[in-house]
């Protein structure tokens, strides 16, 4: 379930990607934005981009769990990702413990449900070279 922590991860980080709002300002709008110094870094900073593809993957089967499983899994990585758990169940009002178990819950949904569409893709594919070696052989 190591993996499934880091895909959730990267569905917080594709959900929020690129979304639309006012510009974060760098800068002072003043005379002293103007102001260059010698100790700034030079250089872009290192931003992190999302797989899009297991984003959008992940999205989808998300969007499939039921009320409950879905709110808990935004609330830990989407609306509150710093937040301490017991913060976190403050915000959904339920205790830590149910948050806990909650989760566990959402995770094994998700897990059972991407293992599914990968063994019935996987099946397809079987299927297909089947197909193409019976036409071909």
């Amino acid at each position: 379930m190591i993996e499934l922590e880091d895909r959730l991860h990267n569905w917080a980080h594709f959900v929020v990607y690129g979304s639309i709002g006012p510009e974060i300002r760098t800068q002072a709008a003043s005379a002293e934005g103007n102001f260059e110094s010698d100790d700034v870094f030079e250089g872009k900073e290192p931003k992190y981009e999302p797989d899009l593809l297991d984003g959008q993957l992940l999205e989808n089967n998300i969007r499939l769990l039921p009320d409950l499983s879905r709110r808990v899994l935004k609330a830990k990585y989407v609306s509150y990702p710093y937040h301490r758990i017991h913060t976190v169940a403050q915000k959904l009002k339920m205790s830590v413990d149910r948050l806990e178990s909650e989760l566990h819950i959402a995770k094994r949904r998700l897990y059972d449900r991407l293992q599914r569409n990968t063994s019935g893709n996987r099946g397809v594919a079987e299927s297909s070279v089947g197909l193409s070696n019976s036409i071909t052989g």
